[in-house]
């Protein structure tokens, strides 16, 4: 060993980086014990392994070059996110030739992915419903503006319709299982172009692109001639409850809002009516 190598060794022994040297051949022929910490393994395990025999299959990262690099073990808490940088050394001692820095990133890794999954949740709460998963009134309003743009462009028939579980026993809120109940009931009953949206509590609407009225009042017919048969939680009695249902249709001269606003008049005004038998 040379002097200038033994300088480098203890300037490197302490170092908080991971630190590992490799030979001119590809050797592992040092490592400081900041690296022996990361990695949960000892320098006499390590030192003499190169590429090809070395035994730590979920360690192999380490012999690839600069970048991060994904150690992992048995367990969840053994991952390790490795930030790499490597330096050729300019040393005469054939058993330093490749210096590596190892910097742990796991911290910020997982906070990056945490933050990932936290935003992906937040873009899906802010399309959905987050009891039924069906769009809320922000992704209905955004669909029902396209829609109604585009039958004033085309000409297109387009109609909308406000849905309502009433209970006429008791004024108190529907229970979230009957709420998801009818949910499934709506999904499964209308077509797949139809976009339905939970508006509020027990309401729901529903876009239907490419219909006319008429088409329209079949199809909540439909709904209603087979909402006698929703199955419903051991524990509730359907009994009390009644489907409501206000249908419009699109004309020339009528936004988003003059729609919505007609379908919900509709629906005070008892258009359509179903109740279970």
């Amino acid at each position: 060993m040379t002097h200038a190598s033994s300088n480098i060794y203890q300037y490197l022994q302490t170092n908080p980086c991971g630190v590992l040297i490799l030979d001119q051949t590809g050797n592992i022929t040092w490592l400081n014990p900041a690296l022996e910490a990361m990695l949960a393994l000892k320098s006499d395990q390590l030192v003499g392994q190169n590429r090809e025999r070395f035994p730590f299959t979920t360690h192999r990262g380490l012999f690839k070059g600069s970048g991060l690099m994904h150690l992992f073990g048995p367990g969840v808490e053994q991952e390790r996110w490795l930030l790499c940088t490597v330096e050729e050394l300019n040393d005469p001692d054939p058993a330093n030739h490749t210096l590596k820095y190892f910097q742990d990133v796991t911290e910020q890794v997982q906070l990056r992915e945490e933050n990932q999954r936290l935003q992906k949740q937040v873009e899906e709460l802010a399309i959905t419903d987050e009891l039924t998963g069906l769009a809320n009134r922000q992704s209905l309003t955004r669909a029902l503006n396209a829609q109604v743009a585009r039958s004033r462009r085309y000409q297109n028939p387009l109609s909308l319709a406000v849905i309502s579980l009433e209970d006429s026993k008791t004024s108190e809120p529907l229970p979230n299982e009957a709420i998801l109940s009818i949910s499934r009931y709506l999904r499964d009953r209308l077509r797949w172009v139809d976009l339905i949206a939970r508006w509020d509590h027990n309401q729901f609407i529903t876009i239907l692109p490419e219909t006319k009225l008429q088409d329209g009042t079949d199809l909540l017919e439909k709904v209603r001639a087979e909402f006698a048969d929703l199955s419903w939680p051991e524990q509730f009695n359907p009994e009390h409850l009644s489907l409501q249902f206000g249908l419009a249709e699109w004309h020339k001269g009528q936004d988003a809002r003059l729609l919505l606003k007609q379908a919900f008049t509709n629906l005070f005004e008892g258009e359509v009516e179903a109740t279970p038998s």
